[in-house]
């Protein structure tokens, strides 16, 4: 895959990625909840394209997993890292699936009970992006039924 990176905001196209599938989640019933520094910047030099697809397709399966209650989307800067945290109260994982989230063609068992629809490739091909990127994506979730959060982490490499 050929990345072509340029210094941007994380802040802005985090913004965008929200307004464009905003009316997505209000369709949903969901309260769209935001922690975002507006008067911060967040720059990083990488793909921007590529960053937008990862965090829009985050936000598309947190949607897609919520049937009720929120998401909650934040940026921060933590140990030299720029921060996205995509947080629902939605279906969850099982702790002991959560490995298997970014293995090509696997989903968990509760995906399947909400979404039947789905390849499996989203999140494995998302985290590729990002690791190729210097960063990662870590997932965090209390079990089935307690909601989760995706973080994806990019280095502050300008």
């Amino acid at each position: 895959m050929v990345y072509n990176k340029t210094k941007f905001d994380l802040k802005i196209l985090l913004n965008e990625v929200i307004e464009e599938l905003k009316p997505n989640i209000i369709n949903s019933g969901l309260e769209l909840k935001t922690d975002i520094k507006e008067d911060q910047y967040y720059f990083v030099n990488a793909d921007r394209e590529k960053i937008k697809q990862v965090i829009g397709n985050i936000v598309d399966n947190s949607i897609k997993y919520t049937k009720k209650g929120f998401i909650c989307i934040s940026l921060y800067e933590e140990k030299g890292e720029y921060k996205i945290s995509v947080k629902d109260s939605g279906v969850g994982i099982n702790p002991k699936e959560i490995d298997k989230l970014f293995t090509k063609f696997s989903r968990t068992k509760d995906a399947s009970r909400v979404n039947v629809i789905g390849t499996g490739l989203g999140l494995y091909i998302g985290k590729k992006m990002i690791i190729a990127h210097g960063g990662d994506i870590e997932v965090r979730s209390e079990g089935v039924d307690k909601g989760a959060e995706f973080i994806i982490k990019l280095r502050i490499n300008l």
